[in-house]
């Protein structure tokens, strides 16, 4: 007896694992997203940083109720340390504009929520992305996928909508 419930746990075991997505499809869907907003510990600083397609959203902005004023600078990937003007963002409004700006074809996004993330004080995860959902559901037609990311690295997915 103790054998079959043995064996009946381990196929339901194997069966969700087959559910689950694999690295690849991780890797496969965080590489077509528009735009991935991270959010990460921004050690040293008090600003979020926009480079290539991925918005690094400073955890200290998002622990307040409410993220505005959002301050982001752009950064070009090939010239980093070449500084650059931030922009002060207010509402979501503008938050959606500035990043059709850098996106125009902005369809699919992903938020990637960042093993730092978690050292900042006050951090609520649940809170952020009920917060970045609700911004994003603005984008009609679109697709919103939620990652994790531990030691550089994606470790799972979740599709939002």
């Amino acid at each position: 007896m103790k054998k079959l419930a043995l064996l009946a746990l381990t196929a339901i075991s194997l069966a969700f694992m087959a559910c689950a997505p694999s690295k690849l499809d991780i890797q496969e869907a965080a590489v077509t997203s528009d735009v991935l907003v991270e959010v990460r510990q921004v050690l040293n600083d008090s600003i979020s940083l926009y480079v290539g397609n991925v918005l690094y959203l400073n955890s200290k902005q998002v622990v307040a109720d409410d993220i505005y004023p959002l301050h982001v600078s752009t950064r070009d990937p090939s010239e980093f340390e070449k500084l650059t003007p931030t922009d002060v963002i207010n509402s979501d409004e503008e938050f959606l504009d500035y990043l059709r700006r850098k996106a125009p074809d902005m369809m699919n996004v992903g938020i990637v929520i960042g093993e730092t993330a978690y050292n900042e004080v006050g951090f609520e995860e649940a809170a952020v992305v009920t917060k970045l959902t609700s911004i994003f559901q603005k984008i009609q037609g679109g697709s919103l996928k939620l990652f994790h990311e531990k030691e550089g690295h994606l470790t799972d997915m979740k599709k939002l909508y």
